[in-house]
Order: C-alpha cells, then structure tokens, then sequence
C-alpha cells in the first residue's frame, strides 16, 4: 500500500505553503480606505461650519446620489465619545466628499479647543476615519452658560467593508503590508537564535560535534533573517521617516544584535582547534542571546524617545495597526517563515556533516 509522500516532512511543505500564502497576499490585498486631510483643519463650533474630506482608495462615486444618499453615506465629527453627524454629505468625486454640519451644543465660559476625528459610513466602504485630523474652537457665549458636549445624530452602525483589505493608516499607505514580512522575520530570527542557544547549551554538556553543528546551522539561518529584517525595515523607514536609517534606539540595537552573530561566524572561522571552537562558540553564543534579547527589546522600550512602533514613547502596532485581516496573514507570515527557517536550517546542518565527514575522510 503507498503512503502519502509528505507525510514525514509535513511541517516543511506546511511552512512552504504559509510563506507563499503570505507573500501572494500580503502583496496582492487592496489598501481600505482611510481619511488622507480634512479641509479647513479648524473650525467654529458656535455657527454652521463646512468641511472638505480627501479620502484614499475610496470609490464615493459608486454610493447612490439620488434621494437615498443619505442611507448610502454619513459622516460625523467624534469628539471625545460623542459623535456629531453632519447635516448633507456631498459627493464630488471619487475621493472627495463636502460635509455641512450644524453648530455643536457645547457652550462655555472660556476658550476651548477639542481635536476630533472624521468619521465615514457607507455601504461600499463600511466605517473608516481620519483620527485627530479637525480641531474645533469653542468662544463664550454671552449667556455664560456651561453645558456637557451631547450627541448630535446617532452613532455609526459599523458597517463592514464589502471587500477583504488591509487597514489604511495615515503616512504609511501602502506600506503597512510591510508589516507581514518585515516582523515575521525578526520573530523567525528570534526563534532561530533561540535553538541555536539552546544547542549550545548542550554541547558544553554532551561535547558532541553534532551538538555543536547544529547551534551553528540554527545561528547562520538566525542571521540571515537578520539582515533580511535589517532591509526590509531601511526600506520601510526610507518610505515614513525620510531616510532608511536614523539614530533610533530600536535600529541601533538590531543593527548592534546583527554584528553579534556575524562575530560569531568570524570567531568560528578565525580557529582551527575542532574542540577549541565548539567551547569557545558556545560560551560566545550563550552570552551573545540574551544580550540580543535586550538589545531588541528591552532596551528601545527604556528609550524615552523613539519613532519605530512599540519602542520608547511610541505605541506598538498591536495597539491600533493589527486588526483582524492583517492577522489572517500576519500570523500564518509567522508561523511560515519559523518552519522554512528550520527547514534552510537542517539543510544547512546536513551540509556541514558532510564536509566534516570529507575533511575527515581525507584528513
């Protein structure tokens, strides 16, 4: 009776799967749409005021214009936790809308500003915003009256978007599906390093060669995923801050981890004594991981400043970026590159058993 072929290397054709799955997706899936400027930025809360909203990937023209526009498209300013829907909603193109608004019931007794954020709903597009993009001022009024904000309009009914996509976020725009390859390598790399150092732990107590062939197989793929993080995190850096590299302490500390491990690789090459290099690599790499660890991590989260998500002052983007379809292939990114990682691994361990085993063979 035959067997299934895969069945023994399951996890390897499953990794396989997983990367090409997010890679087809992850470059293939449309940006939603987002909210890119409002116009003018302050307004008058006292009297009728207007406002212009840009909006991206947004297709406004589909909605219907007739007399059911007002059941296709709503817009509201949110201020604080009190949404105020605007009057009309004029369709001028397919990124641009015209909202009227009514004055807000808010009165008091001395200047007031409050930063609010635009808030879209329609059938085509489900909910999006524009966080924090519209300021309103609030003057005395004459009657010194002080009274709370109150809802104006009902809230949004949180429609779904009628096709699958990645959330806009301002700035990034089409560079949030870096998010998909440029993470799940640091996190392959992570794991790599992990048995690595685990390997090397136990060739100080087992002195055996393999032992030792393994930590490095596991430590060369580590540091590839490395580099491969180190790029694609410059290419997304030169896309948001300006410039592939700045003086954060996030960039800093990958790059410092990176020239860790290739030391380790110039450290192995530069002895000759086979005993000599495994205690001498192992006590290296056992030091070596968890200085990693701080210097990716815990360090930057020291920071008091930083621009690179989750490090210093600055939110990760599990806070507000991760939503339920970048999971759908964050995760399996994840997974995927770990298993492909242990698969480059093993090839490559299989690889140096065999020229140890020439070298001693013709030794």
């Amino acid at each position: 009776m035959s067997t299934f072929p895969f069945k023994k290397n399951w996890w390897k054709y499953l990794g396989a799967l997983l990367v090409i799955y997010s890679i087809v997706i992850g470059t293939m899936t449309k940006v939603g749409p987002g909210v890119v400027r409002v116009s003018p930025s302050h307004v008058d809360g006292r009297y009728d005021f207007e406002i212009d909203i840009e909006g991206y990937n947004t297709s406004f023209t589909k909605l219907d214009k007739g007399k059911n526009q007002k059941n296709e498209l709503t817009v509201w300013v949110k201020l604080g936790n009190t949404f105020n829907r605007a009057n009309l909603a004029d369709i001028i193109d397919d990124n641009h809308i015209r909202c009227y608004f009514r004055p807000i019931d808010l009165i008091v007794d001395s200047a007031y500003s409050q930063t609010g954020s635009v808030v879209i709903e329609d059938k085509h597009h489900g909910i999006f915003l524009g966080p924090d993009m519209i300021h309103v001022d609030f003057r005395p009024d004459k009657d010194n009256g002080l009274r709370q904000l109150v809802n104006q309009g009902e809230p949004p009914y949180k429609m779904q978007l009628s096709y699958f996509s990645f959330p806009y976020r301002y700035i990034l725009n089409e560079t949030i599906r870096n998010l998909n390859f440029h993470v799940p390598m640091w996190f392959a790399m992570m794991a790599m390093l992990l048995v690595s150092f685990i390997f090397s732990i136990k060739y100080l107590r087992t002195r055996s060669v393999s032992d030792d062939i393994w930590a490095n197989g596991f430590a060369k793929v580590g540091l590839l995923f490395g580099i491969m993080g180190i790029a694609t995190g410059m290419f997304w850096a030169n896309y948001t801050w300006g410039t592939p590299w700045t003086n954060d302490p996030k960039l800093n500390g990958a790059a410092v981890a990176v020239l860790m491990y290739i030391a380790y690789q110039i450290l192995r090459s530069s002895l000759e004594d086979e005993n000599l290099v495994g205690r001498i690599s192992a006590v290296y790499n056992i030091f070596a991981f968890p200085i990693f660890i701080v210097l990716i991590i815990v360090l930057p989260r020291m920071a008091e400043f930083s621009l690179h998500p989750g490090a210093g002052d600055s939110v990760g983007f599990n806070t507000y970026d991760l939503d339920n379809n970048l999971r759908k292939v964050f995760y399996p990114a994840v997974l995927g590159w770990i298993l492909v990682g242990t698969w480059i691994s093993q090839l490559t361990v299989r690889v140096d058993k065999l020229i140890k085993q020439d070298e001693e063979w013709y030794g």
